[in-house]
């Protein structure tokens, strides 16, 4: 597989043989990935899904989008700049954020992302949404001690969050 996309040019071998991308292989995975979060953002606000429940139906359908269905879905949605996790189309700048465990005790912050990393892992989106915790909440944090569970206010209540979180939930201050 290796030898096969350096031959179609989409990534190269340096002299230790580690893989880089090449120009066009950085476009083109800009362009799985945009296809990914359109589609991601298409299944929550075109079809209702849930936004924890969407990355294996977006994987199914950014193989099978053609590029007048991307840009029609585009179109439809507005030119979306996140998918619902809140991260950054390709090509877009996102806005400043920092993990939730780098928020000091009395501050107020927003969520504005889950890195993909995390977006992926069995049930965590789906555990965020439980607690109230999804893109674009305030929050206040209550109580923060690395390692252990974290005490946030989410809409007047009190939340003991996992300490996990801290790492997982990007915010902006």
């Amino acid at each position: 597989m290796v030898h096969r996309l350096e031959r179609e040019g989409l990534i190269a071998l340096d002299e230790r043989k580690e893989v880089h991308l090449t120009k066009s292989g950085k476009h083109h995975a800009d362009s799985i990935v945009r296809r990914h979060r359109l589609a991601e953002r298409f299944l929550v606000e075109v079809l209702g899904f849930e936004w924890w429940k969407t990355h294996e139906e977006a994987e199914r359908l950014e193989h099978a989008m053609s590029p007048e269905m991307e840009q029609r879905i585009q179109n439809v949605l507005g030119d979306p700049q996140t998918c619902p996790h809140g991260n950054p189309m390709p090509g877009v700048t996102g806005r400043p954020t920092k993990p939730l465990e780098r928020v000091l005790p009395g501050t107020t912050a927003t969520i504005e992302r889950i890195p993909d990393q995390f977006e992926h892992e069995p049930g965590f989106l789906e555990y965020l949404d439980s607690q109230g915790l999804r893109p674009g909440v305030d929050l206040a944090v209550v109580d923060l001690r690395h390692g252990e569970p974290i005490r946030v206010r989410v809409d007047g209540a009190e939340r003991t969050i996992r300490a996990d979180c801290g790492q997982k939930v990007w915010v902006r201050a």
